[in-house]
C-alpha cells in the first residue's frame, strides 16, 4: 500500500522545524551564556542553576510520560496531536522569553524565580515536542518515506539551531545596549518564529496516513506505561543510545562558544560564525545525502561510519594547538568532520525511535505514538541536565567563571553605564590577561574527551542490542496487516 503525505504537507511539517529549533538552540547553547555573559552570577549561583535544571527532570520523567498518555487519549475534531502542539507553543514560547529576561534578582531569589519560569518552561514545551514528533510515524509506514521526511525535518531543524547558534555570538557581544537587551531582543524574535510556525502546522498539515494506525484503540492507562516501555527492547536500547550521543554532542555544542571566546580568544569576533557556518554546511550535506547513502548500505553501517567522522573530529580538536596549529583551517576541519558524522546519527536514531512503534504494536497489539515519543523529549532533557552539570562544574572548578567570565562581565557593564563601548580588542586583551593553562585543559577535556567516551557508549550499545533492520521491520508490518484484518487490536 503507497503512503504518500502531499508535499505541502510534508513541507509545512518540515519547515517549522526551523522556528522550534531556533528556539530549542537558544535554551540549551546559550541560557547558561545569558547568565554568565549578560546577567554575571556568582559560581555558587551557577552551580544552583545547574543543580535545578538537574533536578527539574525528576519531575520531567513524570511529565513527559503523562503528557504521552493525555495525547494518546485526546479525541477532538483536529486529532489527538494538533490541540496540543498548539496550546504548548503558545505556552512555552511565552515561557522561553521570560528565561532570557533580568529581572534584577541576585541570590537566593534569582534561584527561586529562574526555578519557576524554567519548570514551566519545560511543562509547556513538552505539550508542543510530544505532539509535534508524534506526528512523524502515523504520516506513513514505508521506510523510505520516512526516511525522506526525516531527513527534511532534521535539515531545517539544524538550520535553525545554526542560525542561532552562529548569530547569537555576534549580537550579543556587540550590541550597543549590552548582552541584557541584547538577548531581551533575540528571544523575542525567536520565539515569535516559533510560535508563527507551529500555528502554521496546525492548519496546514493533513491527518494521518499510516494505514497501521490503530482507529478507536481504547484508552491507555498509566499503570501500561511501564509495560509499553520495558517490554519494547528496542525501544530501550534506542533510549539508552540517543541519552548517551545526546549527552556528548551538547556538551561539545554548549562548550563551543567558551572554547572560541577562551581558548581561541576570539571574543566578539566572526570566527564562531564562520564555524557555525562550517557546522551547518558539514551536517545539512549530511542530513541530504542520508536517503542517497540509505538505498546504498545499511543503516549499522551508515551509523559506522558516522562514528568514525566523529572520532576524526575529536582528535583534531585535541590536536589544534598542540601539534597542530591553533587555527580556522584546522578548527572548522574538526567541526566539519564531528557535525557530519553527527547529522547521519540524527537522521538514524529518528527512524529507528518511529520504527519501535511498530515493534511495540507487534509485541505488545497495542500503539502508542506518544507515549514512546515522550521518551525522546525526556531523554534529550535528561541529557542537557547532564550537560548543564558538566558546563556548570567546567567553569566553576577550572576557575573560568570566577576569574575570567565576571571580570569580563563586569568591564563591560562598567562600560555601558557611562556610555561607553567595551570592544573586542579590550576584551581580548583581558582574557589573555587572566586565563591560565589548567583553566584551558579542563575545558579541552569537558568539550572533547568526556563527550568522545560518551558517544562511544552510544555506539557499542547500538551495534550490539538493536536488531530491526528493513527485512525484520517488513514481516512486522505484514505480521499487523494480518492482525488488523483480523480484528486482533485488543
Amino acid at each position: 500500500m503507497t503512503e504518500t503525505l502531499s508535499n505541502r504537507s510534508k513541507w509545512t511539517y518540515a519547515a517549522s522545524g526551523l522556528g522550534r529549533d531556533m528556539m530549542y538552540a537558544l535554551y540549551s547553547t546559550y541560557l547558561l551564556v545569558f547568565f554568565t555573559d549578560a546577567i554575571g552570577v556568582s559560581d555558587w549561583e551557577l552551580l544552583a542553576i545547574g543543580v535545578v535544571i538537574a533536578v527539574a527532570r525528576i519531575w520531567d520523567a513524570i511529565n513527559d510520560t503523562l503528557m504521552g498518555i493525555i495525547i494518546d487519549n485526546t479525541k477532538s475534531r483536529y486529532g489527538k496531536f494538533k490541540p496540543w502542539l498548539l496550546i504548548g507553543a503558545i505556552t512555552s514560547a511565552i515561557m522561553f522569553f521570560l528565561l532570557f529576561q533580568d529581572f534584577g534578582l541576585t541570590g537566593g531569589r534569582l534561584v527561586l524565580v529562574f526555578t519557576i519560569i524554567y519548570v514551566l518552561s519545560d511543562m509547556t514545551f513538552t505539550m508542543n515536542d510530544i505532539a509535534y514528533w508524534s506526528m512523524y510515524p502515523t504520516f506513513t509506514s514505508d521506510p523510505k518515506e520516512r526516511e525522506s521526511i526525516g531527513s527534511k525535518a532534521r535539515i531545517f531543524a539544524n538550520l535553525g539551531m545554526f542560525i542561532t547558534i552562529a548569530l547569537v555570538p555576534i549580537i550579543y557581544q556587540n550590541f550597543a545596549a549590552g548582552p541584557k537587551a541584547a538577548f531581551f531582543w533575540i528571544a523575542l524574535v525567536i520565539a515569535s518564529i516559533y510560535l508563527i510556525s507551529q500555528i502554521l502546522v496546525f492548519f496546514v498539515v493533513e491527518p494521518p496516513k499510516n494505514h497501521l494506525v490503530i482507529e478507536n484503540q481504547p484508552k491507555t492507562a498509566f499503570k501500561d506505561v511501564l509495560k509499553i516501555i520495558f517490554k519494547n527492547d528496542q525501544l530501550v536500547v534506542i533510549i539508552i543510545a540517543i541519552f548517551l550521543f545526546n549527552t556528548g554532542y551538547y556538551v561539545t555544542t554548549a562548550l563551543g562558544i567558551y572554547f572560541f571566546n577562551y581558548d581561541f580568544n576570539k571574543y566578539g569576533g566572526a570566527e564562531f560564525t564562520i564555524f557555525s557556518g562550517i557546522l551547518a554546511l558539514s551536517q545539512l550535506a549530511s542530513l541530504s545525502l542520508f536517503p542517497v547513502v540509505a538505498k546504498k548500505i545499511s543503516r549499522k553501517q551508515i551509523f559506522t561510519y558516522a562514528i568514525v567522522f566523529i572520532a576524526i573530529g575529536y582528535l583534531l580538536f585535541l590536536m589544534v594547538g598542540n601539534l597542530l596549529p591553533l587555527n580556522m583551517v584546522f578548527v572548522g576541519l574538526a567541526g566539519f568532520f564531528v557535525f557530519f558524522g553527527e547529522g547521519f546519527i540524527q537522521v538514524s536514531v529518528l527512524v529507528m525511535l518511529a520504527d519501535t512503534i511498530e515493534y511495540g504494536q507487534w509485541k505488545l497489539k497495542t500503539r502508542n505514538e506518544s507515549v514512546m515519543f515522550a521518551i525522546n523529549p525526556f531523554v534529550v532533557k535528561l541529557a542537557t541536565s547532564v550537560q548543564v552539570l558538566i558546563v556548570t562544574a567546567t567553569l566553576a572548578w577550572s576557575g573560568l567563571n570566577q576569574k575570567v567570565i565576571e571580570p569580563l562581565t563586569s568591564a563591560r557593564e562598567l562600560a555601558a553605564s557611562v556610555g561607553q563601548v567595551f570592544t573586542t580588542d579590550q576584551a581580548r586583551s583581558l582574557i589573555q590577561a587572566n586565563v591560565t593553562d589548567e583553566m584551558l585543559l579542563w575545558l579541552r577535556i569537558s568539550m572533547v574527551v568526556l563527550p568522545a567516551l560518551f558517544i562511544l557508549g552510544a555506539f557499542l550499545v547500538y551495534r550490539t542490542h538493536y536488531k530491526i533492520d528493513y527485512q525484520l521491520f517488513d514481516q512486522i508490518k505484514k505480521d499487523i496487516e494480518k492482525d488488523l484484518q483480523k480484528g486482533d487490536t485488543q
